[in-house]
């Protein structure tokens, strides 16, 4: 089984790991998972050098996230791109064909509670393959 997570370094894209590999480390998953880091919209040096550390930044927590699960006994692969959430974990799902895709839900306030984030709810509308939304 090929499970691909989401990961944005949130405390919600944590748990949506832990609870991937506590629910399915019985069928000893492959686990894939993806980050998106944003391009930024200002050209300016300054803005190319957040850009720079922000990628770093995400590039670490991508290590530190795919070594835990690896320490869980999860086969991983790790990925990151850069672009549009959306738009880059469509590509990672078509050319690593997941079973099962496992995200975290977003919903700081009450009013964003009763919906589903962009990201999420796009992927549940076109990821062509079951979605797993972690919750709190």
């Amino acid at each position: 089984m090929k499970i691909m997570v989401g990961i944005d370094g949130s405390p919600l894209a944590r748990r949506a790991l832990h609870r991937a590999i506590e629910i399915f480390r019985p069928l000893a998953p492959e686990i894939v998972l993806v980050t998106v880091v944003e391009e930024t919209l200002d050209a300016s040096g300054m803005g190319e050098q957040i850009f720079d550390k922000w990628r770093e930044s995400r590039q670490r927590y991508l290590k530190e996230m795919a070594d835990w699960a690896a320490s869980q006994g999860a086969e991983v692969d790790a990925l990151m791109a850069v672009g549009d959430p959306r738009k880059m974990l469509q590509e990672a799902i078509r050319s690593k064909s997941p079973d099962l895709i496992v995200i975290g839900r977003r919903g700081a306030s009450d009013v964003e509670a009763m919906r589903l984030g962009s990201v999420s709810a796009f992927l549940i509308r076109h990821a062509g393959c079951d979605v797993l939304l972690v919750h709190k």
